[in-house]
């Protein structure tokens, strides 16, 4: 089945809420008539926020750099509060701030099915937690200046 309206992308987000699609971690919680949120695991919470325009919802991350773990707010509110200014890079961008790191993809919802929603959802999950492990763990060792390494 293929949607061409949001009311048909707000009908799928509503059936990934009721039960977990099977492509994904967890199931989608409703935080407003155009967002939902997915917990993946301690470090991310993925959204998912319907753009008033094109036909396009946006997937997003945000974490704090602190450590203290993901955060809820949605993108636009993180770019507000940071002051900053999200760069459009294609497919993927990553937003940083001085206090948190975000990670965040536009996906055309035009003729996009459940299926392939899901499956772009567990994909940025995926990313997510590789993009994300360097800000999580410590910082990996520069080598010595004065040191010649072979590898």
């Amino acid at each position: 089945m293929h949607v061409s309206t949001k009311s048909q992308i707000r009908h799928i987000m509503s059936g990934l809420s009721e039960t977990r699609h099977h492509l994904l971690h967890d199931r989608v919680v409703a935080l407003a008539a155009s967002r939902w949120m997915m917990p993946v695991n301690d470090n991310a919470i993925i959204q998912i926020e319907l753009m008033h325009h094109d036909n396009q919802a946006l997937l997003s991350s945000t974490l704090a750099r602190d450590g203290s773990g993901p955060l809820k707010a949605s993108f636009l509110t993180m770019l507000l509060l940071e002051d900053t200014i999200a760069h459009a890079q294609s497919p993927f961008g990553i937003c940083s701030g001085a206090a948190t790191v975000t990670l965040h993809r536009f996906i055309d919802i035009e003729m996009i099915t459940n299926d392939q929603l899901a499956l772009a959802i567990a994909n940025f999950a995926r990313l997510n937690d590789i993009i994300f492990a360097d800000y999580l763990s410590p910082p990996i060792a520069e080598p010595l200046a004065d040191k010649r390494y072979s590898i």
